[in-house]
């Protein structure tokens, strides 16, 4: 499958297949933690980027061959999902195709255009994230497109909000040195005390991003945070225990390559047909569970398996 990838575990929404619609990192965003690298497209521009027919033909084919439905069909990826055109006819296809809930991950950077609130309300559930409510902050963690700024942001993510009948799960990233300061915490619990969201979920930077010495939080820092902010909100997990057989398959055959010689994330993209997206989180948990290690040689990172003695 060239654009679908999983089930994966998800911390928020359990067994996701995900749909990725975008071309790897166009985004509105280049954010100093982005795990999926530096942002080569930085846009505002909506396109089709791929066909809405071919999109739509991969996920109906690939719930034809897993033998357990997933909990929720995810537009994500390596990019921003609301940069497709067709988001919204494509929403309506995943719906007229299962059940499924289908789901949008967003940085919430074109939610001031009432087109994109518009199809972004088909979703059944929307995933957006606001990590600061200041535009020194923005600029210095998100490095959002010129154009993007923080306030018409906050005030589309409040339009859609408060109009949108299905569940918000609200994230913010907290990065020490770039918006955990006193200043930053109040500004962003004065914005989000106004909105009724499912809940909102704190996280950090636990893998690497595209800037050297991000490094995540603390519990006992993430914890003092959580009770300034108040009850509603909840420090996400690191990682889900939900995981399937599909992406145990996935990590034996990338230990099974990499254990005969060390790959980048492209040798094994291209050798085993994973999308590199897939690819990069299930090394990202491979690595978490200590079961590889990283080698950088040059420009390149290799990954090759942990030998236990």
């Amino acid at each position: 499958m060239k654009r679908i990838f999983g089930p994966v575990p998800s911390r928020r929404l359990g067994r996701s297949l995900g749909i990725d619609i975008i071309p790897r990192k166009t985004c509105s965003f280049d954010c100093i933690y982005c795990e999926c690298g530096p942002t080569g497209n930085l846009t505002l521009e909506r396109r089709e980027f791929f066909p809405l027919e071919e999109i739509t033909e991969e996920v109906e084919r690939r719930l034809a061959d897993i033998p357990q439905k997933p909990d929720a069909l995810t537009l994500s990826g390596s990019g921003e999902p609301t940069l497709y055109s067709r988001m919204g006819e494509l929403i309506g296809n995943l719906k007229r195709l299962s059940r499924v809930p289908v789901a949008v991950l967003t940085n919430s950077s074109l939610l001031d255009r009432p087109d994109v609130r518009e199809e972004l309300a088909r979703a059944d559930i929307v995933l957006p994230s606001l990590d600061t409510a200041l535009p020194e902050s923005f600029r210095r963690l998100n490095r959002p497109h010129p154009r993007c700024d923080i306030q018409r942001l906050i005030r589309g993510l409040e339009d859609f909000i408060s109009g949108y009948k299905g569940r918000v799960y609200l994230e913010v990233l907290l990065v020490k040195g770039y918006n955990t300061d006193a200043r930053n915490l109040r500004a962003l619990k004065s914005v989000i005390s106004r909105w009724k969201v499912d809940s909102v979920q704190l996280n950090t930077a636990v893998r690497p991003g595209t800037v050297k010495g991000i490094h995540p939080l603390h519990d006992k820092e993430m914890e003092k945070i959580r009770d300034f902010f108040g009850p509603r909100y909840e420090i996400i997990a690191r990682s889900s225990t939900r995981a399937t057989h599909e992406d145990r398959d996935l990590a034996e055959n990338i230990l099974s390559m990499i254990e005969r010689r060390p790959c980048t994330v492209e040798d094994i993209h291209l050798s085993l047909g994973i999308p590199r997206l897939a690819v990069i989180k299930l090394l990202a948990r491979l690595a978490e569970d200590e079961s590889v290690i990283e080698e950088r040689q040059g420009d390149s990172i290799f990954y090759r398996k942990q030998v236990t003695p």
